[in-house]
């Protein structure tokens, strides 16, 4: 993406991109405060600039001109420029949505530094490196989140929030298999069921390639109950509109992952999987229904700290969020 794309995006509301690009979360979205719905929309297209930067970039030229606009945002993030100093538009408005919380600031720089790496040939080669990978371009998000939804006892809040993240960002994974492809990009990690393979293997139909490419898809998404589990234990921490949207946007979210596995293998490969309004509104309900009765029956809150082995984060948890 040329510069000049990159702020003709910046123009836009964020209501209008998560409108358009975010459908799951704008519907749960609805949920939420105006206010709250604003600061959502307004970190989903921060967020979604930040990915643009990367996946536009199809020419040398291109990349190495998005690595520059990321390399100076990530700098702004850590100096903290004033106007004066004409920082870039992308900071500036990272700086008013987030400047009062440094924790997320720290998030989003690590979000940067995470999604840069999309620059370079993706492979993954274990299921660690592909959870700091999740980490870094979703757990982040749910660490922004977390500040701008006002959470309380927020250290606590936090892991979930980011184990939250990690499990979408896995059904991400998991949905996208071919398009990644396409873009020469594997993030099925090659210790795990899918092996070592090459992405044009998938793309050109290899049938051993897909084959091996399902089951990896298979083992992901296995693997995201255990974070969707952890991310919805912390739901409690955030304030009632609050947890009835995030509620809803991970039930929607993973019901994605379930609906992969129920069309099976072959029918993968015929489209991206995608839950239709009804199917949304039912599994809405149901997750207002558990919520409702998890408010009933609150069972003792304890993070599983093992889900963050091996994870690497610019964030100093326990200091203070606001300056």
């Amino acid at each position: 993406m040329t510069e000049s794309v990159a702020e003709t995006n910046l123009s836009a509301t964020g209501a209008d991109v998560l409108r358009r690009k975010g459908k799951s979360f704008y519907w749960a979205g609805q949920l939420l405060t105006a206010d709250q719905l604003e600061s959502a929309a307004d970190l989903y297209q921060i967020c979604r600039n930040i990915d643009d930067l990367v996946d536009e970039a199809s020419t040398p030229a291109q990349a190495m001109a998005a690595e520059q606009q990321l390399d100076e945002f990530h700098q702004a993030l850590r100096s903290r420029p004033t106007s004066a100093d004409g920082p870039p538009d992308l900071y500036q408005q990272a700086e008013l949505l987030l400047g009062e919380y440094p924790m997320a600031l720290s998030a989003l720089g690590d979000l940067v530094d995470t999604v840069r790496s999309d620059l370079d040939l993706v492979r993954v080669a274990d299921q660690a490196e592909l959870l700091r990978y999740c980490y870094g371009v979703a757990g982040t998000v749910g660490v922004m989140m977390t500040c701008l939804l006002n959470a309380r006892e927020r250290e606590k809040a936090l892991p979930h929030a980011i184990d939250l993240g990690i499990a979408m960002q896995l059904t991400n994974i998991s949905r996208d298999v071919l398009e990644d492809a396409q873009l020469n990009r594997l993030y099925l990690p090659a210790d795990g069921t899918a092996g070592t393979m090459a992405p044009e293997e998938i793309v050109a139909g290899n049938r051993v390639a897909r084959h091996n490419a399902w089951l990896g898809v298979s083992d992901l998404l296995d693997l995201s109950e255990v974070y969707y589990r952890s991310g919805w234990q912390g739901l409690g921490y955030l304030p009632f509109r609050a947890r009835l949207a995030i509620a809803v946007a991970a039930k929607v979210y993973r019901q994605i992952g379930r609906q992969i596995l129920q069309r099976g293998e072959q029918r993968y490969w015929q489209g991206r999987c995608v839950v239709g309004s009804a199917e949304k509104l039912r599994v809405s309900v149901g997750a207002v229904v558990r919520l409702a009765a998890g408010a009933i029956n609150r069972q003792p809150i304890c993070h599983d700290h093992a889900l963050h082995q091996g994870l690497t984060t610019s964030l100093t948890l326990r200091r203070p969020e606001k300056r």
